[in-house]
């Protein structure tokens, strides 16, 4: 049971909105229906060999990212453009120990959507590998599971520290997105060798998931920079709170 006043509250912010439910079940549907395209490309990926085009299939959990970022994005500008922000630091002047809060909580709710939305993927990719009659599992399939869950998860806390950065939620929403689904992708398309060293590369790295050799970085060291990234971001958006007026 979460005994701090302020997580526990963030966490009934997170119930009570229509908007993170409806991401949270719209997540893992995502994710099945990527690694439903993944299996149907299956024998079109001669490139790779058949264990790595296995372990694509179940990567397709980390699709689920989108949403988590998209949710700690919300959560942290909605207080600003509700105007909450200034009653929840008059009730808890103390603004590092709302920021923490914030990351636990909806990193809680990052947690739990990947869980769901990894768990719907390995069902359905199992399945659908079954059907074909393909491998349904190797000895990599447990950690890239694992590694599209931490992604999954470091990405709710990338959004809070991005919303906490850019307190628009507008401005926030397209800065994420375009640079998460589409910039990170069209440098790693023009720029492989940079690609690799970008958030998105490091973190289909520590996912598990395998493209054109040298492509990705080893899942180890893509998980250490994903969470550099995550870091430098959750650290700069506490900085800036502490300083910033808050209107």
């Amino acid at each position: 049971m979460i005994r701090n006043p302020l997580v526990r509250a963030e966490l009934v912010k997170a119930r009570a909105s229509r908007t993170g439910p409806a991401l949270a079940v719209i997540a893992p549907i995502t994710c099945v229906l990527w690694a439903t395209l993944q299996a149907l490309v299956f024998d079109g990926l001669d490139a790779l060999p058949a264990a790595s085009r296995v372990e694509n299939v179940y990567a397709m959990a980390q699709q689920a990212y989108v949403f988590t970022l998209i949710l700690g994005v919300l959560a942290m500008t909605g207080e600003y453009r509700h105007q909450t922000i200034t009653w929840t630091f008059l009730t808890t002047p103390v603004r590092s120990r709302v920021v923490t809060a914030k990351l636990v909580a909806w990193g809680l709710v990052g947690l739990a959507v990947a869980c769901v939305s990894a768990l719907a993927t390995l069902v359905s990719g199992a399945a659908l590998l079954a059907v074909r009659g393909l491998p349904v599992l190797t000895p990599g399939v447990p950690l890239v599971l694992l590694g599209a869950v931490l992604s999954t998860t470091a990405y709710a806390l990338l959004g809070v520290g991005l919303g906490a950065l850019i307190r628009n939620q507008a401005v926030a929403l397209v800065v994420a997105l375009l640079w998460f689904m589409y910039g990170d992708y069209l440098l790693s398309s023009l720029a492989p060798d940079i690609g690799r060293w970008l958030p998105t590369g490091a973190a289909r790295a520590l996912s598990g998931m395998h493209m054109q050799a040298g492509a990705l970085l080893p899942a180890w060291a893509g998980g250490l920079l994903f969470v550099a990234y995550v870091a430098a971001t959750v650290l700069a958006a506490r900085l800036v709170t502490l300083r910033r007026d808050v209107t």
